[in-house]
């Protein structure tokens, strides 16, 4: 029984490391507000003009920010796996030892997985800095209103695919438990499951970002006042409204 009892452990806690550390990934939506406070953290070869670079420039900051604290996150969990790991792994044993070198093996991929989204760039960062160079305001102005689109659907298209995936993997997971492995299965199936339904249904950052751009800059309609002559000589006052 004590074999088993350790598995489900071992196999619990590689689940645990593993929705902890993705939660920095998919949490990344924010408040789009909050985004703003990062509008001054980073020198530009020029400044945002328009309305469209102001929040692609917000986006690429909020998106920098979410980078770089999922990439440590997961590092700092991942050294953690590799730690907890090896400790198991030292009992003597063949499933202690099986269990923690799995349990290391994760923790050095999230190392690795980490390392690399510290490095690379995300998507908002990349299109900024190829719209940054562009001179003219106008053509700066209709590549930016064209990116915050595309990263929006790139978001929403990421978001939904990575929910479905998560979400089947819950059900699997919970379709498989049985009276042996009962607890563990519900376990890694409400981990998988919970970030499942998060995703289908909080919108990406990308996502409330276009929509928050395209609400302020809608044209609203507003009502103006006509004053003039009518063609008898009279005097006419109007109320237009421009929609």
């Amino acid at each position: 029984m004590e074999a088993p009892r350790k598995r489900a452990s071992a196999a619990a806690g590689v689940l645990l490391v593993f929705a902890a550390a993705a939660v920095p990934g998919f949490a990344e939506e924010g408040d789009v507000a909050r985004a703003a406070a990062f509008s001054s953290s980073q020198n530009q070869a020029v400044e945002p003009v328009s309305l469209a670079e102001q929040y692609l420039s917000r986006l690429a900051k909020k998106s920098r920010h979410n980078r770089n604290l999922a990439g440590g996150t997961t590092m700092g969990l991942g050294a953690l796996g590799i730690a907890g790991g090896l400790a198991i792994a030292s009992e003597e044993d063949v499933w202690s030892a099986w269990e923690g070198g799995s349990l290391a093996l994760m923790g050095g991929v999230f190392v690795v997985t980490g390392g690399v989204a510290l490095v690379l760039k995300s998507p908002a960062e990349r299109a900024y800095d190829k719209i940054r160079p562009l001179d003219d305001p106008g053509q700066r102005q209709r590549a930016c209103a064209d990116a915050l689109a595309d990263l929006s659907k790139k978001g929403r298209k990421n978001r939904i695919l990575g929910g479905a995936i998560m979400g089947a993997m819950a059900i699997g997971l919970a379709v498989a438990s049985d009276e042996d492995n009962g607890g563990a299965a519900l376990l890694s199936a409400l981990i998988f499951g919970a970030p499942a339904v998060y995703l289908l249904a909080v919108k990406s950052l990308p996502e409330k970002t276009y929509q928050a751009y395209l609400e302020e800059s809608r044209v609203k309609s507003s009502p103006g006042l006509i004053l003039g002559f009518g063609p008898r000589g009279g005097f006419r006052v109007g109320l237009s409204l421009d929609f």
